[in-house]
């Protein structure tokens, strides 16, 4: 068997040119199934992180507003109202709670952030219970010390993302008086989050305590709290939220995760059809030029039998040179088509103006080995189709079909 690969190696260093062919097509039906896939993966993985930034089961707010706090959410009011914070403890204790992110409204402030001028509102956020933006941002690792800031991408994000991928990058922004880095940037929502400056809830309290800088808020207080819930249990603890008479409205943030989920799907059908069409293609591509090479040697192929070669080492021989070709080419393709995106990886955020998680490096090598294995597989069954039916023909037939 050993032997058979080495003969097959041959044939494909002896006709070199032929061989770049079909290596060439594998590598180009791998380079854009990669990329395919790779959106598609990305997307996936934003949707999952998306789940718990936008899908909050239930969002806590004071009395008399809950029937507003999903349009804030959506469009980005900032609002003067507050609660005790002692409502975060309550709702905690719950059995059914997973988690509880509080937040605080501040204000809305006119300022320039990473070189855009507007009105962006200022939301404040507990990084240690959050489960909201660190599953939205472009990068997860990071974490935020107290003058950190997390911006929208109508909010500066967009010139940010040139830049965040730059080690030495540092951009500023000027908040009540004090200056914050900029450490993250959430991905488009089409929602008022895109406007939105996020801060530290330590950092907004010791500001609020400075009359001159404009920013008086009460003391312990909270604005809204976003809760999760074990699956199925969102109802079971709205109701309990309510039994607690904690002078608070309950709302559902279900349909939050629904206008996201609306704005990727049409996105990820098209992923898949070019996967599809990827496939297809790749197996036609592969069979056309394999049935030309073939062709080219139906001679050889003829004198090879005629010597005594069985049909099925025939087979073997042609079909082992096909998983080569097309090994190598996809080989060469997925690599190609991994650096192609994350060389590129802050332009593509700045100009899809959709939410992707890119894949680290393992699971990156995972889509790289699928897709190897995918376009060999491919190559190897769209050869079979021409190889099977020169070596139909008898051995004579081949031999005087081949000559020039």
């Amino acid at each position: 068997m050993n032997s058979l690969w080495i003969v097959a190696w041959r044939n494909i260093k002896r006709k070199s040119s032929r061989s770049a062919w079909l290596a060439g097509s594998a590598a180009i039906a791998a380079l854009l199934l990669f990329v395919s896939y790779f959106f598609v993966f990305s997307m996936e993985r934003s949707l999952k992180a998306g789940s718990q930034r936008l899908g909050a089961d239930l969002l806590v707010v004071p009395k008399g507003v809950g029937d507003h706090a999903g349009d804030m959410i959506i469009a980005g009011k900032v609002s003067a109202f507050y609660m005790p914070e002692t409502v975060v403890d309550r709702i905690e204790q719950i059995p059914e709670v997973e988690q509880v992110a509080p937040q605080l409204y501040l204000k809305t402030v006119s300022t320039v952030c990473c070189g855009t001028e507007g009105d962006f509102p200022v939301v404040a956020f507990d990084p240690q219970r959050d489960f909201t933006l660190k599953n939205w941002v472009a990068e997860t690792s990071r974490t935020y010390d107290k003058y950190d800031v997390v911006i929208g991408s109508n909010a500066g994000g967009g010139n940010y993302l040139y830049h965040y991928d730059d080690a030495y990058s540092v951009q500023w922004v000027t908040l009540f008086g004090k200056e914050f880095l900029i450490r993250n940037v959430l991905f488009p929502t089409g929602m008022g989050t895109d406007d939105t400056i996020f801060m530290r809830l330590d950092a907004a309290r010791e500001l609020s305590g400075s009359k001159d800088l404009g920013l008086d808020i009460p003391k312990n207080q909270i604005s809204v709290v976003l809760v999760k819930t074990q699956p199925g249990m969102d109802e079971f603890v709205k109701r309990e939220i309510e039994r607690m008479n904690l002078n608070v409205d309950v709302a559902k943030g279900s349909g939050l995760q629904e206008v996201v989920n609306h704005q990727i799907r049409p996105i990820k059908l098209f992923s898949y059809l070019m996967i599809t069409v990827m496939i297809v293609m790749s197996g036609f591509q592969v069979m056309t030029i394999f049935s030309a090479l073939v062709n080219e040697r139906r001679k050889e192929i003829g004198m090879l039998r005629a010597m005594g070669a069985a049909r099925v080492t025939a087979y073997r021989l042609l079909l082992a040179e096909a998983m080569l070709s097309g090994m190598i080419g996809s080989s060469f393709g997925a690599l190609a088509g991994a650096a192609l995106l994350y060389d590129n990886r802050a332009l593509i955020l700045k100009f899809i103006t959709l939410p992707l998680v890119f894949p680290d490096w393992t699971s990156g090598l995972g889509i790289g080995l699928a897709v190897m294995l995918a376009v060999t597989g491919i190559s190897v069954l769209a050869a079979f189709i021409p190889v099977n039916r020169i070596l139909r023909e008898q051995p004579y037939q081949s031999m005087r079909e081949g000559e020039v």
